[in-house]
């Protein structure tokens, strides 16, 4: 049970520092930069389509669900003890399955399972930090008000800038 809250709290916390973490911004910009150059040049060449590896990864580390399921893959391998999978013999289609498949199996329902908590995760995390920026922005607005009050008069946009 600990190896599974374990996995749930890593595969979450991996995929919203790659998806939505200050660490990674510059990494994400730099290869969306690059993705952005290769498309250009490849509408300029008159290319048809079809996406480069650098353009999948670029959507990639901006999807909370794609990394999701990328990260509960490496943290199902890194977390879930092996004894934890026998589980998996309940089911007709694994008991006499080869080991290679039941790996398998293990660990893209480790990727599947990560890709649902890292997108519930990251909106919750998203929902939490839109919330605390809205109440600043309530104690901004109030605190404008409690100056326009005592000034007696509205204050100019550029008063409010040099206030805030």
């Amino acid at each position: 049970m600990v190896e599974f809250l374990l996995f749930c709290i890593a595969t979450v916390g991996m995929t919203s520092i790659i998806v939505q973490g200050v660490i990674f911004l510059p990494f994400r910009q730099f290869i969306g930069d690059w993705a952005e150059k290769i498309h250009h040049d490849r509408e300029q060449a008159g290319k048809g389509s079809r996406r480069s590896l650098v353009e999948w990864f670029n959507e990639l580390i901006n999807c909370a669900q794609c990394t999701g399921f990328w990260c509960g893959l490496f943290c199902g391998f890194l977390l879930i003890p092996l004894e934890a999978w026998q589980a998996l013999e309940a089911f007709r289609f694994v008991a006499g399955a080869p080991l290679p498949l039941k790996f398998f199996l293990m660990w893209f329902c480790c990727g599947l399972g990560g890709s649902f908590l890292a997108s519930v995760g990251c909106n919750f995390i998203d929902w939490g930090f839109y919330r605390k920026m809205n109440a600043l922005r309530q104690l901004e607005e109030q605190d404008i008000m409690l100056a326009e009050r005592q000034v007696g008069m509205p204050l100019s946009v550029v008063d409010r800038e040099t206030h805030s």
